[in-house]
C-alpha cells in the first residue's frame, strides 16, 4: 500500500478548493492532524449538551458534530469543535463552510486519545482567536474546565456550571457515571 507524502503545506486556497482530503480532522500551521473517531459515549454526551443549549440558548445558532473553525488562513489553522454558539446577531445565517467568526462559546469533550498538549494548544488558540468563553468537558475525571476571560475554572460532576449568559448545568445531569 503506497502512503502518500505531502511535500507542501495545506493552504486556505486548498481548502477553498476541495482538495482536502475528508480524513483529515485539523490543519495546524498547514500541517494535517488525523484524529480517532470519538466513541458512542463521546457522542451520546454532544447531543445531549447540545440538545440542551439549543433550548436553553434563545437567540443563538447552535452547531454541533465537529465544527470547522477557520481560525487563520495564513498560516492556515482549521479546528474542529464538538460544539459552538454564536449570537444570531453576529452570525446572521448558518455558512455551507468553516465558520470563520470566534464563536460565543465553544464546548469540547477531551476523548482519552486527547494529550494535555494538545488539549492547551487548542485552549490557546480558542482565546488568542476571540472565544469568550470555552468549556472543556473531562468524563473519565468527572470535571469540567471553564476557560474565560475571567481566568481557568474547574468544577465536579455535580457542581453548577454556567455555560453562559444565566444558562447553566451540572455534568451528573447529562451522563449517569
Amino acid at each position: 500500500m503506497a502512503v502518500e507524502v505531502r511535500e507542501k503545506l495545506w493552504t486556505y486556497e486548498d481548502y477553498v478548493r476541495g482538495r482536502i482530503p475528508s480524513d483529515v480532522s485539523e490543519i495546524i500551521n498547514g500541517e494535517e492532524v488525523k484524529k480517532m473517531p470519538t466513541g458512542g459515549f463521546h457522542a451520546r454526551l454532544e447531543l445531549l449538551i447540545g440538545m440542551f443549549l439549543e433550548k436553553a440558548l434563545k437567540g443563538y445558532i447552535v452547531l454541533v458534530g465537529e465544527v470547522a473553525l477557520l481560525l487563520s488562513k495564513e498560516p492556515f489553522v482549521l479546528r474542529g469543535a464538538d460544539i459552538v454558539a454564536v449570537s444570531k446577531e453576529r452570525m446572521k445565517e448558518i455558512p455551507e463552510g468553516a465558520i470563520e467568526i470566534p464563536p460565543d462559546l465553544i464546548v469540547e469533550i477531551v476523548s482519552p486519545s486527547d494529550s494535555a498538549e494538545y488539549v492547551q494548544g487548542k485552549m490557546r488558540e480558542y482565546r488568542d482567536w476571540g472565544v469568550l468563553r470555552q468549556v472543556w468537558i473531562y468524563p473519565k475525571v468527572r470535571e469540567v474546565v471553564v476557560v474565560d476571560e475571567g481566568g481557568v475554572f474547574i468544577y465536579g460532576e455535580e457542581d453548577e456550571v454556567e455555560v453562559l449568559k444565566g444558562v447553566k448545568f451540572r455534568l451528573g445531569e447529562f451522563v449517569k457515571f
